[in-house]
């Protein structure tokens, strides 16, 4: 009877387990399906620190997909490397109304490698599933455990990961020793955690419940500015019998340090090769130019993800043979070039690419996916991307321009600015000299210069696209219904401020509009905003122009003889927080003289002035279309 009992008393434990393993979409709340591609039906990680060096993780995700924008969160991809041990991975998929359709094991997952096209050797590998049901809504669950041996970080908590993501649960638990100190900080009103003590050990716990689905917004902050988020990280750490405190930036860069050390011994034909380019140049710039332009003719990029992270690079002497390495190998490289000619440079951490988040200052600990180089010269910093093979010496641009920087030397580390630019640093000024037939079609000259970021495209169609490609893209950039661009040429202007001069020759049939006696032209040929924003709601996050620009059009149009104005547009000139727009029309004979001037303002702005934004690019827009109307002379 006893036996009976328990047996029952399981059953129903069971199917106590399985119903609530069912998650019909029926019982979502509304406000939790308003605006939402997906709901986090369940949310779960929990870490079980053992050392600074190891961990066990348990992870729980329960998703609904409401609707075809949302089908990426069916899929799952668990890493695992050296440090990483994959214990388990399973995946069930339910239907609408809660029914299991499929459940799937570890086995089942594709394994995969994370080598890729740029990516020639890694440590990292991938179990892949993907549910694509296709009947909307459904339900996919995830389990994942894993062991970590080496820990260089730990994951933070994200309860919210996306716009159009709503939360029913979401929970973040780690347990550590009594005496390991976890470091936490909280962002955009994400709670603090409750903390319990007992037997030894220490746990922290981080919940949210019903958090609605947000709306995106153009030219919003980033995720982590705006959600809820908790980043998470040790202090001290270890990996692979390094050991490191990320409590300080200078602590943390000097792990960084420590990892490079040893690793700057050049080959001897390398170092003869480096006293023949350098020795008889006494200026530090030019004499850094011409060994970095040795670096750029002499090795590639390519990823090499192995050991560490991915922290530790391959040392100068594989760089030298094999001709080729990732970000911080090549950076490597480049300091030991410079340290054999006798010029001290440094290994720099940061954060790259357009949208790359800001580093938390107050955060010690690894905010950064790229490294560059750095060289100090008496009070000033040259800073080199060793990646690239045709970018200037002391460019950094769009893609690590702007932000903080982790430098690495004997010292530790400490955060450093790289090099800002502004608006007249960002500038690109066209000047055109045209004229319209009777027929409306268009025969333009363009000679254009472009300086700092504002080059970077056509530095772009220059180095890294095919002839072919290249015109195939001139003939599709500008806002005209058709033209052909007959001519092109490029040419460059190496520096700290890199520019790119453009000659065009365009010809463009039925620019300008005839109707009987009438002749309707937009002077501004070719530098119309594209821009508007919606005005149907009110805005809710801040507004952020991360880079700031400057477009200048100078436009010189003849129209045909016998035609006389008839009504011209109105100069146009304003001047907000925003930016700067003007736009100026003249007439002298049969000469049209059109100036465009615009400067775009970088910074963040409240949402209150959104309503601003959208007058002014409205306004902006219509400048730009605006057109003289031309009536012909009788007789």
């Amino acid at each position: 009877m006893i036996m009976r009992k328990k047996l029952l008393l399981c059953g129903l434990i069971l199917a106590s387990v399985k119903l609530h393993a069912q998650y019909p979409v029926a019982v979502i709340p509304d406000s939790l399906t308003k605006d939402a591609r997906v709901v986090t039906r369940l949310d779960e990680k929990t870490i079980e620190l053992k050392s600074p060096g190891k961990a066990s993780v348990h992870e729980h995700h329960v998703f609904t997909i409401m609707s075809e924008s949302g089908k990426a969160f069916g899929s799952y991809v668990a890493d695992y490397d050296k440090f990483k041990s994959l214990n388990d991975v399973s995946g069930t998929l339910y239907d609408a109304n809660g029914k299991e359709i499929k459940h799937v094991k570890k086995k089942d997952f594709a394994d995969e490698s994370g080598s890729g096209d740029e990516t020639l050797m890694t440590d990292t590998r991938y179990k892949v599933f993907n549910f694509a049901y296709g009947i909307y809504p459904y339900t996919v669950e995830f389990v994942e455990d894993y062991d970590l041996d080496g820990i260089l970080d730990l994951d933070d908590w994200v309860p919210q990961p996306d716009f159009e993501v709503a939360v029913q649960e979401s929970h973040c638990i780690v347990t550590s020793p009594s005496d390991y100190v976890l470091r936490y900080k909280a962002l955009n009103g994400a709670p603090s955690p409750e903390i319990a003590e007992q037997s030894g050990k220490k746990k922290y716990i981080w919940s949210l419940k019903n958090i609605i689905a947000k709306k995106s917004e153009s030219y919003a902050p980033e995720l982590r500015e705006i959600l809820p988020y908790v980043m998470i990280s040790p202090s001290q750490f270890e990996a692979q019998g390094f050991k490191g405190d990320m409590s300080t930036w200078k602590g943390y860069g000097k792990f960084i340090y420590d990892l490079l050390q040893g690793r700057d011994i050049l080959p001897d034909d390398v170092k003869k090769k480096v006293h023949e380019l350098a020795d008889g140049i006494k200026d530090p710039y030019e004499k850094i130019s011409v060994l970095y332009d040795y670096l750029q003719k002499n090795t590639r990029y390519i990823s090499i993800q192995l050991g560490l992270g991915g922290l530790q690079p391959f040392d100068a002497g594989f760089v030298a043979a094999k001709h080729y390495g990732d970000c911080k190998a090549l950076s490597n490289y480049m300091v030991a070039l410079l340290k054999e000619a006798g010029i001290k440079a440094n290994s720099v951490s940061v954060a790259s690419g357009e949208d790359a988040p800001d580093i938390i200052e107050d955060f010690p600990r690894h905010q950064f996916n790229h490294r560059i180089t750095c060289v100090p010269l008496n009070g000033d910093t040259l800073w080199l991307e060793c990646t690239n093979q045709t970018m200037s010496p002391g460019y950094m641009g769009s893609f690590t321009g702007n932000r903080k920087a982790l430098v690495a030397d004997e010292n530790g580390g400490y955060l450093a600015n790289t090099p800002v630019y502004t608006a007249s640093d960002n500038v690109s000024h066209r000047k055109v000299v045209a004229s319209i037939d009777v027929s409306g079609n268009l025969d333009a000259d363009i000679q254009a210069n472009y300086k700092g970021m504002s080059q970077e495209l056509p530095h772009g169609l220059m180095y890294e696209v095919s002839k072919e490609d290249r015109e195939k893209y001139l003939n599709n950039m500008l806002n005209l219904p058709t033209y052909q661009v007959t001519k092109n040429d490029f040419k460059e202007k190496r520096g700290r401020m890199p520019e790119v001069d453009e000659t065009l020759h365009i010809v463009s049939q039925s620019y300008a509009s005839a109707s009987g006696k009438r002749l309707f032209l937009a002077p501004n040929l070719f530098s119309k905003s594209k821009t508007r924003f919606s005005a149907d709601s009110a805005r809710k996050y801040d507004i952020e122009f991360k880079f700031a620009y400057r477009d200048i059009d100078s436009i010189t149009l003849k129209i045909p003889d016998g035609y006389s104005p008839e009504a011209i547009p109105k100069n146009v000139s304003i001047s907000n927080k925003f930016g700067i727009y003007n736009l100026t029309i003249k007439i002298d004979g049969a000469n049209v003289y059109c100036y465009r001037f615009f400067e775009n303002r970088a910074g963040t702005f409240h949402p209150v002035d959104y309503l601003d934004l959208v007058k002014f690019y409205d306004d902006m827009y219509k400048a730009d279309r605006s057109k003289i109307v031309f009536v012909r002379k009788e007789g």
